[in-house]
């Protein structure tokens, strides 16, 4: 429970960190909102690599190359699972502001257990079997 809740935290840096730089790039240096959202999502999934890697599961060294490009896929697949999820939620409901909170609640709920599970178990997991 204590790494699943250590997760939610840098999840929580990552969000910052992901808005903060789409701003900048768009913003200040003039990105378009797709090329500003692709940059602040990989410096994002590599801010929240990173912050995982030492403080969520506990990890020596500094990880590989490999191991950083399977976390952002894996991350990457779990923003769609996001979208997905939320787009489902109001293809079922109507688009009441209750509706699409819960919407943005479901997709994220989904989309963080499935992150936590991959990093947990397909990205971190032969380092911590040598634990």
């Amino acid at each position: 429970m204590k790494q699943f809740l250590r997760f939610c935290m840098v999840g929580a840096l990552g969000f910052v960190t992901d808005f903060s730089m789409l701003y900048l790039g768009v913003k200040v240096l003039g990105l378009g909102t797709v090329s500003g959202r692709l940059l602040s999502f990989v410096i994002a999934a590599t801010v929240t690599w990173k912050v995982n890697r030492h403080f969520t599961f506990v990890q020596q060294g500094q990880g590989s190359l490999r191991e950083w490009a399977q976390y952002l896929l894996l991350t990457s697949l779990g923003g769609g699972i996001n979208v997905i999820v939320y787009t489902i939620w109001l293809w079922l409901t109507d688009h009441s502001t209750l509706n699409l909170f819960l919407a943005v609640a479901a997709g994220s709920a989904v989309a963080l257990m499935f992150n936590f599970a991959m990093s947990k178990y397909a990205v971190f997991t032969r380092r911590q079997a040598a634990s």
